[in-house]
């Protein structure tokens, strides 16, 4: 009969049966993904009407599942006892319960306790008549879990990782630490753009992984044209906005004009950027800027907010908003 349990094990998890309030129902999608303990693995031959008895140990809160798998239908009483010998739950499985497979050459059957608490057990089987047997406990694993599959981060800054639904040790290491780099409390550090896999392993083996992405610490649009103005209207825009090595916020601009005209200046020009979060990072602001842009036609120029008058001297630019506002001047031409 051992030759023949890897093959009914897989059979048996669509089948299992809600008896009584301790043995409970299992979604058979979720069983079949769900990872398991073996707590007992027994095989033998059964004396009608005798009781067999058998003990077990819980180590976490779990769902456990009990199999069963015999050559020909028969009627078998279930208890399970707690350490102190006081009862569990209990079931029968009759006759007309069993689930036969033509391929195991076996009938089967499942029950389930839902939310056992971690202990020591012992559970009785009596058959109603003699017969050869399979019967196994198998313990839900309560799988970690990482908090993020995957994450994008600006140079510069980090994020922190973590590892849930465990009390194990976990340690941590990064696939490309020239990319991201990660400490022993699951914090992520972006280094330079580029992807690497931050990897979060159990004490017991188990791998979690996380997908980095990092990005250069940049704000960027793509540049404004005609099209995307109603006619008689200018824009003033910034595609690209970087810190300079010297600490300088650097706004490079276009301006774009479908007015009908020719603008020669712009006035009371205001550029804010703030982080994603709403708070200030710098604002540009000038009474007047001459320029010469025909109708139909776009300017591209660099403004600079001084270190000095950054508000935000380190803020992550790539997830930053910003807002303009102004007028232009133009002139009458033909």
């Amino acid at each position: 009969m051992r030759t023949k349990r890897t093959k009914i094990y897989s059979l048996v998890l669509a089948f299992l049966i809600c008896l009584t309030t301790v043995f409970t129902n299992t979604d058979t999608i979720q069983a079949a993904q769900k990872e398991y303990d073996i707590l007992l693995e027994e095989e033998g031959t059964a004396v009608a009407n005798t009781e067999l008895s058998y003990d077990f140990t819980v180590d976490t809160n779990t769902n456990i599942s009990l199999y069963f798998y015999v050559p020909d239908v028969l009627n078998c009483d279930v208890s399970i006892y707690d350490s102190a010998g006081d009862l569990y739950g209990d079931s029968v499985i009759y006759s007309t319960d069993w689930y036969w497979y033509e391929d195991a050459g076996l009938y089967c059957y499942g029950l389930t306790c839902d939310n056992m608490p971690s202990g020591d057990y012992n559970v009785t089987l009596m058959f109603d008549t003699d017969s050869q047997f399979l019967f196994d406990i198998d313990a839900e694993k309560i799988l970690a879990t990482i908090s993020d599959k995957s994450a994008t981060l600006s140079v510069g800054f980090t994020k922190k990782l973590k590892v849930d639904n465990t009390s194990e040790s976990v340690t941590w290491s990064s696939s490309k630490a020239s990319v991201a780099t990660v400490n022993s409390k699951g914090v992520v550090t972006a280094k330079k753009a580029g992807t690497t896999t931050i990897t979060a392993k159990t004490k017991s083996g188990q791998k979690l992984t996380c997908k980095i992405t990092v990005k250069a610490n940049t704000y960027k649009e793509t540049k404004m044209t005609t099209s995307d103005l109603y006619y008689g209207n200018c824009g003033l825009q910034v595609y690209s906005s970087s810190y300079a090595t010297n600490g300088d916020l650097v706004l490079k601009c276009r301006f774009v004009n479908y007015s009908g005209y020719k603008v020669t200046e712009l006035k009371n020009v205001k550029i804010t950027f703030k982080t994603d979060a709403g708070k200030t990072i710098g604002t540009y602001s000038t009474k007047s800027m001459k320029m010469s842009v025909s109708h139909g036609s776009t300017k591209d120029f660099t403004l600079t907010i001084k270190k000095a008058n950054l508000k935000n001297k380190k803020a992550d630019l790539r997830n930053a908003t910003y807002s303009s506002s102004g007028k232009f001047q133009y002139s009458y031409y033909y």
